[in-house]
Parts: structure tokens; sequence; C-alpha cells
């Protein structure tokens, strides 16, 4: 739920009507947010890509007629800032709304004009120009020219002579590192209408609370001051009065406690608890959670065991798991596949479905029929080391693909290479999804494999696989997967001691979907000299699995001061190597360690506040968390294989190159 700032409180009374109404319609099973405008959360900027665009004024009017391809009407102006989460303001189309420290995008309708202020710094002028080209490309369909003023007076011609000069700017006002900051500011209070009348008990205000506190019968919420952030837990057995008036009973928390009126909402139900309330307390205990070396999927992890087993068929009775892991179907629809091959496409064999190449983007069509009705989704993928040309092309295509196969009602689905949605990895028959490491398989140019090949191979919650082709050396091998070996007399497939069966599974079946030769097993521990001397030899390789807090991930987070003010935002979704900014300074919370991997274009003000940005972070965990933890400091270049470990596929020349 998203309260922009002019809304009135009668739109927003009926906003929170109606996620009441979807909320009993999935029987009270999602998770609700309340995000209000300029205070989003980093997890829901994490779904607007390259920037989220706030309009000016309120929905237009269905009657309107509109012009087909017309866009000489469209005069306005767009203000741009952030670095990581951006964000891009409709200002008025006038001189006082620029600045000298921000970027502005100036869309005219069939050309979109980008002009960076001479403060501005580089991170901020290069959004500027992503968010003009997502504009040249979503909302123009890529038939708008897209170009750079470079000079004040060329602002003239738009915004008429100047008057005074530009306003110089105000750097971007600093945020916490850590959102569940400050133990002393939590508070854990229970709502019951067992006395007839809607009653507001204080339980503890002393963190971590202990999960004994709560009654399956109740609804309680936790208000956390300094984080501006109320967290809403309905017990299952709760009555249906006190789980309606969740939302709104926090709504008045939020004056009661003297919280700011922006602060972020999050409703949930009991086992649908989020990582951060759950981090809240000492002792949480999941239920039917396993102890000691339980079987637990963790994403993109060196520290994580093996992985639960995933019944796709239960997704009909479980709409709780299909909306935690976006999950629309088991995968078993129609699946139709595209290669883009300059400012075309052309169809992929069905024999080939599942095999992606760095240097290519695709269109991916999935129809299916859930109760009956046929829908569609395009996942449009963009190899990492695709031409700017095939790039600037996809969302194109994907949109002409659209309206030629879905009558324009397809969900469109951006996804970057290994940022996959477990949904997309299911669509290929059950066989692994392959990612070669570079090159094209575009008719007449496609590379050919090398003698010996690295195939990284690691299984998500579904138990579907990404098999992601590496270097072919033994620093890239990780003790917590399994890897494919294909050399020109045979194949290994070599299982790490914190191996899944499913990894283990899907080497064989990639060898056959390679067409490489039955690979011969090879545990960890137990391998015969020959199969070190393909590698090149024997050399350190992330080998130590151990066990890990299964309630909190990893988390990475990116400190800059190009703002004025050093800024910690946290990379939400599921990262990658590409993520770490080499401008700035990253933060990866390992739980029984912190990293602070410094970017080769860090400055020092930077590096030295990153440290005291990680001992803030300790010190101020809600979860008992023991400040003692080390935080280990690394360079780019240099990092060490604990810390590559939690990045699939790691690229041991992606800054070389």
């Amino acid at each position: 739920m998203w309260i922009g700032s002019k809304s009135s409180q009668d739109e927003y009374g009926s906003c929170a009507f109606h996620a009441v109404k979807l909320d009993d319609e999935y029987g009270g099973v999602p998770v609700q947010h309340r995000e209000t405008e300029g205070y989003e959360s980093s997890l829901f900027m994490g779904y607007f890509k390259p920037a989220i665009k706030y309009q000016e004024g309120g929905v237009a009017s269905g009657f309107n007629h509109v012009e087909i391809n017309d866009y000489s009407s469209v005069k306005r102006l767009l203000w741009v800032r952030g670095r990581r989460h951006v964000r891009a303001n409709v200002v008025p189309l006038a001189w006082s709304s620029l600045n000298k420290s921000d970027c502005f995008v100036l869309d005219m309708g069939n050309t979109i004009y980008t002009w960076n202020g001479p403060k501005c710094n580089r991170f901020e002028a290069l959004q500027a120009t992503v968010v003009a080209n997502d504009v040249r490309s979503n909302e123009r369909a890529g038939k708008a020219k897209v170009k750079k003023l470079n000079t004040t007076k060329q602002l003239e011609e738009f915004l008429g002579p100047m008057v005074g000069s530009i306003a110089e700017g105000e750097p971007e006002p600093s945020r916490g590192s850590h959102n569940a900051k400050s133990i002393s500011s939590c508070k854990l209070f229970k709502v019951s209408d067992d006395s007839g009348t809607m009653v507001t008990t204080l339980v503890s205000d002393k963190t971590p609370f202990k999960q004994s506190m709560l009654d399956g019968g109740n609804v309680y919420i936790i208000s956390n001051k300094d984080a501006a952030q109320i967290f809403v837990w309905k017990g299952k057995s709760a009555s249906k009065e006190e789980r309606q008036e969740a939302m709104k009973n926090a709504s008045e928390f939020i004056k009661q406690e003297g919280l700011p009126s922006h602060a972020n909402i999050t409703v949930m139900s009991q086992f649908s608890e989020t990582p951060l309330f759950k981090m809240m307390f000492d002792d949480w205990q999941a239920i039917n959670a396993q102890k000691g070396l339980g079987e637990i999927w963790s994403m993109n992890k060196i520290a994580k065991v093996a992985k639960v087993d995933f019944d796709a068929s239960t997704l009909h009775i479980r709409p709780d798991l299909a909306a935690k892991h976006q999950l629309p179907d088991n995968g078993s629809g129609e699946v139709k596949i595209w290669r883009v091959e300059g400012s075309d496409k052309a169809l992929v064999p069905k024999s080939t479905h599942g095999q992606f190449y760095g240097g290519d983007c695709y269109i991916v069509l999935y129809s299916y029929q859930p109760r009956g009705r046929q829908e569609y989704i395009i996942y449009y993928w963009i190899g990492s080391k695709a031409t700017a040309d095939e790039v600037t092309a996809l969302p194109i295509l994907t949109i002409k693909t659209d309206e030629e196969e879905c009558a324009g009602a397809a969900t469109q689905v951006r996804v970057m290479q290994n940022k996959e949605p477990p949904h997309m990895m299911m669509l290929f028959g059950g066989k692994p999804m392959i990612i070669y490491e570079g090159g094209t398989s575009r008719s007449g140019g496609q590379t050919e494999a090398a003698s010996t090949r690295l195939f990284h191979v690691r299984s998500g919650f579904t138990e579907r696989c990404r098999a992601i082709e590496v270097e072919a050396k033994c620093s890239s091998l990780n003790s917590n997967d399994s890897f494919l070996l294909i050399t020109p007399t045979g194949s290994y497939a070599w299982a790490g001691l914190g191996a899944s069966d499913a990894e283990k599974r899907e080497c064989r079946e990639l060898a056959r979907s390679l067409g490489a030769a039955t690979p011969k097993d090879v545990d960890e521990g137990s391998e015969p000299d020959e199969f070190f001397d393909i590698l090149g030899g024997k050399m350190d390789y992330p080998n130590q699995p151990r066990t890990e807090n299964d309630l909190v991930p990893p988390r990475l987070f990116e400190g800059s001061d190009a703002s004025g003010n050093f800024v910690v935002e946290e990379v939400v979704g599921e990262w990658s190597q590409d993520d770490l900014n080499t401008d700035n300074v990253m933060m990866l919370d390992a739980w029984s360690g912190v990293y602070l991997w410094m970017g080769q274009d860090s400055s020092a003000n930077e590096q030295e506040k990153s440290q005291q940005a990680a001992e803030d972070y300790l010190n101020s965990d809600p979860s008992s968390r023991d400040s003692s933890t080390p935080v280990y400091k690394i360079q780019q270049g240099n990092e060490p294989m604990s810390f590559k470990g939690f990045f699939q596929g790691w690229d041991h020349q992606l800054w070389a190159n």
C-alpha cells in the first residue's frame, strides 16, 4: 500500500479497506506493507528499476482521447536523485526547479534530454541517462531520441531566458545504516478485544523479546521509534475484528508513539514472519525447525547446508508459498524462446531451451492457464556481455512480442544474467538452467566451446538448479555446491561436502544436456590426482561449510558520501558480483562476520566512515547480536575465498577486463 504525499484521507481509507479485502481473499497469508512517498523502504524501491517515478496530480481521466505514437504534447521535467535507489520526481518546467547538485531529465516527447548540474556526482549522472533511456524504451517504444545538454544556454530553448542564477542544491539527507537499529526504542504491545473492546497493553520494552510472549489468539505490535517502523503480528486464532483492525491500530500507534507520519508499517500473519521481525527475538524457532545440520535453502551463501525438497504441486494448496517466492504456477505451461539478433529476433529450438549465452539477449514467453484463464509472462533476459545495440532493441522486441503473441496482456519481467527469478528456472522441463560464460549462439556466429569447461551447479528452494560456466581453475570450486568438469577425455561430477542431492543429480543431467560423457563421481577430499592437474593444480577455494543462522540471510549494503553525507543503503533482491560498486564501499553481513569491501575508486572518507558504520550496525542490532562479531576489511581485487563464496559464478577477471 503506497500513500502519495498529496492523497486525501478518504483515499487512504479506501486503500486500506481494499488491502484488508485482498488479505481476506488470500486467507490472511500475505505480508502487508505501508509505504509513503519519499520515504519508501529499500525493499519497495528494489521493485522499481531503473527508478521510481513520481507523477504530479491524481489519476488521469479514462475518457481522454490518446493519439497513438504522438508525443509532441509531452513536456515535463524529471528531477533525478539517488545512487542505487533512484527517485525521479516530476517538477515544474522552470528554472527554479533546477539546482547545481542534481541531475535532470527534460522530456519533450520525441526527444529526451539530460542535464547534469556541475556539482553532481558521476553516479547520479549515469542514473539520469539510465532514466532517460528507460523513458525512451518503455514510454516511447524506442521511438524517441536521447540527447545530452552540456550548457545552461541550451536550456533556454525550453525554459526561456534565465532569470537570476541556478540554486546550489542541498546534500541528500543522511539515512541510517540499519533499518532495525536502536534496541532501546523497540516496544512490544498486545492488541486484544477479549474484554469486548479493543485494548492495547505494553508487553515488554526491552529487547530482544521472547517468542513465548506471542499468543496466537491475539494481535501484537512492535514499535521501533528510532527506525520509524511498525511491525504488526496477527495470531492465527485472533478474532476477525482484531485481524482486520491491525493496520488501523498500527496507524494510530504512529501518533501514540510519536513516530513520524511517514513511518513504514509491515503487517504479517503467524508463520509468515519476515526476517527483520524474527531478529527482534533471541530464541525464535520456526515450526518443525530442524536442529543441527538441517535441510535449509539459503541463497548465495558459503555458510549454508543442504536444501529442502520442494514439491511444486503444493503451490495450488499453499498460496503463502507461491506469494512468498513469486511463483505463479509450477512451470508446466508452454514455453517459447527467441534470441535477439540485431534489431530482430530468432526462434530458439526447443532442444536448446534453458541454455543461455552471456553475449546474447533472449525473450522467454510462458503461457499458462490458472483457474482456466489464459495468462502470459514474458521474461526478457540480458546477458552480461551482450552488445549495447541488442540491449537497446530488447525491450522494443519484448513489447512487439507481447502485442503479437499475447494481445498486450503479458506480464513483462526484466531479468539480468545470474539474477533469474525462481519461476523462470522452473520452465525448462526439469533440466538445469545453463549460462555459458560468454559468446553467442547466433546463427553463423556460434562461439566454439573450450576443450576444458567447468560449470558451477547450485540449487534453489524449488530444487531447480542453475549451472554457470566459470573459469576452469581450482579456485572456482566451492564446498557448498557441485561442479561439472568436462575434458576432451571424460568428465567429472565433483560434490562439495555441503552439496545437496539435487545438485549432485543435476550434474549428471547437465552432462547429458551438453552431450558430455557420463561423469565420474568425485567427492571432495577423495579427488584423483588428475582432477586437480586438469584445473592447473590444487589451490585454495571456499572450503569450510559451517552452520548458520537460517533466520537471517546474508545482506549486502552500499556506503557512499557522494551526496555530502555518508549514506548506507541496502541492496535488495538477489544480488551478484555486478552489484559491487567500484566507486563505493560495500558491506556484506554474513551473520558470523561482516565484510567491508573497498571499491578501488572509493574515497578515503568512505573507507573511514564504513568502519564506524559496521560497528554501529552490530551494536544497534535488536537481535542481541554479538558486538565482537569480526569485521573484515578487504580490497577490491584481493577478496578472500570466504567472501567470493557468497557470489555464485565469481568472475576473477571482471574488473581486470
